[in-house]
């Protein structure tokens, strides 16, 4: 079981799209369209993420979406937290609902510790380093999709032995007249 849902990953990758404060506001619609998330679930998740002061929605024209702090001072563990809850950090990994130090699973002493370990590694990775990585799988994605194109040499077809080619048919073919009606 993973400690983190997958909205808290729709999260981030939403949230590095976006500007730092001051920078150009981000249209939900574009932020769909580059993530392959849908609009209306992307909103509500927007939605989420301005109320704990994540981002900052403006409406109207001129609108859209930026990040209330520098990329660099959001890090994944406050995404987590806005998205999931703290919840996450006591949850069993087999999904016992009373697992607990005072009566422990077998796997409870393991777990724990990976989870103190997840929660260390995710306080110390920024929103800054998702979206320069983004950045760079997206460069590369184009690159390999995009291959050079090279001009094909044309080549004319031979003609079979034995067979003369057609003759080319110069100008225009003649129109014929209707004979003039009588009145």
């Amino acid at each position: 079981m993973l400690p983190l849902s997958q909205s808290s990953g729709y999260a981030v990758l939403a949230m590095s799209c976006l500007q730092d404060p001051g920078g150009k506001p981000t249209l939900v619609v574009d932020v769909a369209a580059r993530t392959g998330f849908p609009r209306p679930y992307l909103s509500k998740m927007i939605h989420k993420l301005a109320k704990v002061g994540l981002v900052m929605a403006k409406r109207g024209n001129k609108g859209g979406v930026v990040l209330a702090l520098a990329a660099k001072e959001i890090t994944l563990d406050l995404i987590a937290e806005a998205v999931d809850g703290s919840e996450w950090r006591n949850q069993c990994l087999l999904g016992f609902k009373d697992c607990s130090d005072e009566r422990a699973c077998p796997s409870h002493t393991f777990w724990k510790s990976e989870r103190d370990h997840i929660h260390r590694c995710l306080k110390d990775i920024s929103l800054e380093e998702i979206r320069t990585f983004e950045q760079a799988s997206r460069t590369w994605r184009l690159a390999d999709a995009l291959p050079e194109k090279k001009a094909k040499p044309r080549v004319k077809k031979a003609a079979k032995p034995g067979v003369k080619p057609a003759a080319k048919k110069v100008g225009r073919p003649a129109l014929k007249k209707a004979p003039a009606k009588k009145v």
